[in-house]
């Protein structure tokens, strides 16, 4: 079996088009046949070769460029006093329809415009309109044979948009019940109305976004807000088919058409966000996800003069419009107020912690939140100091141990708030997830004593290894417009420290009269780290964390013996521990 060749049949299927279309027009323009006599077929293949070179590939477009030919003459864009259908024409790459649809209506004004013209304009307008019956449905040059089945209908009268309005209807009259955020006023925090963004005005120029943001309450939060369209048509070709306007979402489609497009309005919901897992607070700035609809305004886009603006589509991304405050207060520990952890068994009494929680003024139940630094921080700090007392307890030669600590882990005082805002463009472009914090807190505050008497070689020491330091955290956090992203600003924030611990040696006499003294530089420090992190619990936000440890304590000590002499050791106080790795959650 011999395969197909599909391209000879394509130009075959021109070929025939070329000279059903010499047919037609000789019918339409008999004394143009006439008068060409032999030349005739040559004139209409010149006709339809020059299309090609203009960019025209479509058979009802090659059949209008080649009608006005017997109009104005072959090649008559080139001619003096056709500029017009030069501009016209220089179109055609973009748009051939709309080319050689505006090349046509110049072309009737032209005519009316002439006294001396031969040709009516209802003669080239009828003319043109038998052409585009016979031609609109073969589609273009090389797949003409793979057109639609169905046939296809071009459009012949100016149908487009003048502009349009998008606009954000406010559910509540009331101002006072309106969209409000939190906003910091020196230390004073207030509820304080949002304006809504500005209307978005599309025109030949000025195009419609491939993005729109809407800020609207989940559906079990509040009512929607409504998103209001406004249309003004430069020209309708039926009115019982265009404007056409759909709004489809992943529940629902709305379908407006002709007139019912001058002003509509339809609820915009924000996609309904599961609880985060911890608790309200516990993961701060959730950029969740916005619900996604699909906007479309049709028509012909076909105007006689100038650009069109032609059909619109867009998409609505709706993101939750929940504003978030929480304020938490934890006591510092007082200076000169060690608690005792050795000798014997004592337990770290932790301090007083406060948390209050908010979203859209109503208060949310922080005890999770509250939890989660009692139970979970301040946990993990009685253990932290729990497995160091029992760390020093087992130092070799060590006896009657003794253990004083005061630390505290983000204690102070923190209030912040975050929720989704509109970008520098309004409608026009992304959600802008804002937050802002003042932060008055300590990452950290150390004071360890660790005590004991130490027996080495023939030498008896009391020996105190201290390590004292304080981290301020204090800094306010204003992310509220586009520039350097959230997590640049957050992780700037997070705070390091390194407190090196001290070695005190207090000689003990005895009958060996054995001197124990520190050779070098003493090892080991508390070393740490605080602040906000990405959410590692799985899903977006911002979580508190805190990591703790102690660098291996190791002291170079050297003693004098009057029967041994000189002799150094490197003796290690406390192994290295990782005492916190916290995280909220």
């Amino acid at each position: 079996m011999q395969p197909v060749d599909t391209a000879a049949l394509e130009q075959a299927a021109w070929h025939d088009f070329v000279q059903r279309l010499a047919s037609q027009l000789a019918g339409l323009w008999p004394a143009m046949e006439a008068l060409l006599g032999e030349r005739y077929p040559m004139f209409v293949d010149l006709a339809v070769e020059q299309a090609g070179k203009l960019g025209l590939q479509h058979a009802a477009s090659v059949a209008r460029y080649a009608n006005l030919c017997f109009v104005w003459g072959p090649g008559f864009q080139a001619k003096a006093g056709f500029e017009w259908a030069a501009a016209a024409l220089a179109k055609a790459g973009e748009s051939e329809w709309l080319s050689t649809h505006q090349l046509l209506q110049r072309s009737l004004l032209e005519l009316q415009r002439l006294p001396s013209a031969k040709v009516e304009p209802q003669t080239l307008m009828a003319a043109d309109s038998a052409l585009l019956s016979a031609f609109e449905g073969l589609g273009r040059q090389g797949a003409m044979l793979a057109r639609s089945a169905e046939p296809q209908v071009l459009p012949r009268a100016a149908c487009d948009l003048e502009a349009v309005d998008l606009r954000l209807l406010e559910g509540a009259a009331d101002e006072a019940h309106g969209p409000q955020e939190y906003r910091l006023d020196g230390q004073y925090w207030q509820r304080v109305k949002v304006a809504a963004p500005p209307v978005l005005h599309v025109e030949a120029g000025r195009p419609l976004p491939a993005l729109i943001a809407v800020l609207s309450p989940q559906p079990a939060a509040g009512q929607a807000v409504k998103l209001q369209m406004r249309v003004r048509s430069h020209a309708v070709c039926n009115g019982d088919v265009h404007p056409a306007l759909s709004f489809n979402g992943p529940l629902c489609r709305w379908d407006w058409v002709g007139h019912e497009t001058r002003a509509v309005s339809w609820p915009v919901a924000a996609r309904e966000q599961a609880p985060a897992g911890p608790g309200p607070g516990c993961v701060m700035a959730e950029e969740t996800s916005p619900e996604l609809y699909k906007l479309a305004l049709d028509t012909c886009g076909l105007r006689d003069e100038a650009e069109p603006l032609g059909a619109l589509q867009t998409l609505v991304y709706a993101w939750p419009a929940e504003q978030w405050w929480l304020e938490i207060q934890r006591e510092r520990p007082q200076a000169g107020a060690a608690q005792t952890l050795l000798p014997g068994a004592h337990r770290w009494a932790r301090g007083i912690s406060r948390c209050r929680v908010e979203r859209d003024g109503l208060g949310q139940d922080s005890t999770a939140l509250l939890q989660q630094f009692e139970q979970g921080l301040d946990g993990a700090v009685a253990e932290a100091l729990q497995k160091t007392a029992a760390a020093w307890e087992q130092t070799v030669g060590l006896s009657g141990a003794r253990f004083e600590a005061n630390l505290g882990l983000l204690v102070g005082k923190l209030a912040c708030t975050w929720g989704w805002r509109y970008g520098a463009g309004g409608l026009d472009g992304r959600a802008l997830m804002r937050l802002v914090a003042l932060l008055d807190l300590d990452a950290c505050i150390a004071d360890l004593m660790l005590a004991g008497d130490l027996t080495l070689a023939e030498s008896s020491t009391r020996v105190s290894l201290r390590c004292v330091g304080r981290a301020a955290m204090q800094q306010q956090i204003q992310h509220e417009v586009a520039g350097p992203g959230l997590s640049e600003t957050l992780l700037s924030g997070v705070v390091t420290w390194r407190f090196p611990f001290e070695l005190s040696l207090e000689p003990v006499a005895n009958d060996a009269a054995c001197l124990l003294q520190q050779a070098g530089p003493l090892r080991g420090a508390l070393v740490g780290e605080a602040g906000l992190r990405p959410n590692s619990k799985g899903g977006s936000g911002w979580e508190w964390f805190v990591g703790l440890r102690i660098e291996a304590v190791l002291a170079p000590l050297q003693w004098n013996d009057p029967l041994l002499g000189q002799a150094q050791q490197l003796l290690p106080l406390l192994p290295a521990l990782k005492l916190i790795d916290w995280s909220m959650g």
